[in-house]
Parts: structure tokens; sequence; C-alpha cells
């Protein structure tokens, strides 16, 4: 198999994810109706991609408990707060500001992986990424049409930035004592059942929000825009090199905003472009002068 062909799959299926969620929550759909749905469906389509092909099963009780903490840290938080931001974001600045997620894994791994620490040589480039951060919103923020409430959308999307890198680290932790595949589907069970159960007690659920053309959207953001973007992502961490696979980081952002240039009519401004050459630049910089982590994900 070509190396590029997994990689470029889950980059595609990541920034459609961006894109698709926006178009959802245009039609009328609440965070805490989406994402349980979306899960709900991406661990089925898992579980048919697993009967087919015998990939992701596991019987390991070490793998089970690890990822049903993944489940909730790693998965369920970072995207319900992450999802929750669009709703006052157009993907133009909530879409970048993920690029963001990087840095804040390689601050988490310092407190969480004995051989991760951060390295004062990647201050630069972190310096960089929140320069650009500062211009993106503090300058270009309020020219960018679409905008509900900003400070409350940024706000929910630099939390759940930090809940990402702090999924990302553990995750690298759990993945050094068990094969990442088998933590693949414990993860999205673990979830599914959290969203499921604890959604509707604390929040306002409202499954009758979703229509027949939002439930379509519903089915492409599960299926391609969730399980397979994860799945190909797995194959492709077994053969691609940490670098290649830290690509993913910088290009799903931009490809997600070109999308919504393209097909939801958002417009860039300079004060956009020029803060999210600022933020990728940064990125990749602080990670080139530190150690790479690459770490099985979800989006």
């Amino acid at each position: 198999m070509n190396p590029w062909t997994p990689l470029i799959a889950a980059t595609v299926g990541w920034a459609v994810s961006v894109v698709v969620n926006k178009v959802i929550l245009a039609r009328g759909v609440d965070t805490v109706t989406l994402v349980p749905i979306r899960t709900a469906i991406g661990l089925v389509t898992l579980l048919l991609i697993a009967l087919a092909t015998r990939r992701f099963w596991t019987r390991s009780q070490r793998a089970w408990a690890r990822g049903a903490n993944l489940g909730v840290a790693a998965m369920a938080l970072p995207n319900m707060v992450m999802t929750r931001a669009l709703e006052d974001l157009p993907v133009s600045l909530g879409g970048l500001l993920i690029a963001l997620i990087p840095i804040t894994t390689v601050i988490a791994a310092h407190f969480i992986l004995e051989d991760e620490k951060f390295q004062k040589r990647s201050l630069p480039g972190l310096l960089i990424a929140l320069a650009g951060t500062g211009l993106l919103v503090g300058v270009g923020g309020e020219t960018v049409e679409g905008v509900g409430n900003l400070w409350r959308g940024v706000t929910f999307s630099l939390t759940g930035v930090t809940l990402a890198g702090i999924g990302r680290a553990l995750t690298r932790r759990y993945a050094l004592d068990v094969p990442s595949e088998e933590l693949v589907l414990p993860q999205f069970l673990a979830c599914t059942v959290v969203l499921f159960v604890f959604v509707p007690i604390f929040f306002d659920f409202r499954p009758s929000t979703v229509d027949g053309g939002s439930l379509g959207w519903l089915v492409v953001l599960g299926v391609a825009g969730t399980a397979l973007p994860f799945a190909t992502f797995i194959i492709a961490a077994a053969i691609n090199p940490a670098w290649r696979l830290g690509l993913t980081g910088y290009t799903v952002p931009v490809l997600a905003v070109a999308l919504a240039v393209i097909f939801l009519g958002e417009t860039l401004t300079p004060a956009i472009i020029s803060g999210a050459v600022l933020i990728v630049g940064g990125v990749i910089l602080a990670e080139r002068a530190g150690k790479p982590i690459p770490v099985p994900e979800v989006v």
C-alpha cells in the first residue's frame, strides 16, 4: 500500500468533519445532540469494519480499561467542547485554532510522560503560534462574518484544544503499554456510552431536532468524518514515520478552512490569513525543535 493513501484519507476525513459539523449546527442541531449521535454512528461503522477485517478486536482487560479512560478524556470531552465552539465561530476561526493541538500535546506530555519533557528550544515556535492566535482573534475575529459570541467561542475552542492535547499525551502513554489498534473499539464504545448516559441527564438532549437532511449529514459525519479517518490513521501509523504522521496537525486546519471557503462561502481576511501563517509556522517550528510525539488519535 502507498503510505500516503491512508494518511491523505485521514486528513481529508478530519477536515471534512469540521465543515460538516458546522453544516449540521446551522440546521438547528445543537452540540449535545450532534456529538453523541455522531459518535454512535462512528462506533457502528468501526464495528462493521472490525467484522469485515478483524482489525481492532481485543480481549485485553488492560486495553479495555485504558480505552475506557481515553473514551472520556481524549474523545468525549474534547469533541463536545470544540464542537460547541463552532456554534459561535465560523470554520475560518474555529478550524484554525485546532492547529494549536500539537503544541498543547507537547506541553501536556511534559507532565504526563517521563521521557517527553518540554524543550526550551521549542519556546520561539510556541510564542509565534500564540502571536498568530492573538492576531487571528484579536484583530481578525471581529471582522469575520458568521461570528456569534467571539470570546465565548474562542474560550470553548481553546479549552477544547487544551483537553485534546491532554488526551493525546495520555493516549501516547497508554499506547506504550497496549497496541494502539486495541484501544480503538474500547475508546469509541466508552465514549458513546458515557455520552448517551450523562448528556440526557445534565443537558437538553433533543434528537427530535434531527430531521431527514440533518440525519443524512450526521451519517456522513459519523462514517466519513469520524470512523474512517480514525481507522485509516491507525493504518497510516503502521507504515509511516512520525514526521509524516505529524503533517496531519498542520494540514487538517488549513484544508478545513479551504473547504469552508469553497462550500460554506466563508471569507478570508488578511488578518485571518496572517494569523494562520503564524499559527501553522509556529507549530511546525515548535515541533521540529522538540521531540516528536506520534499519537494515534481521534479528532
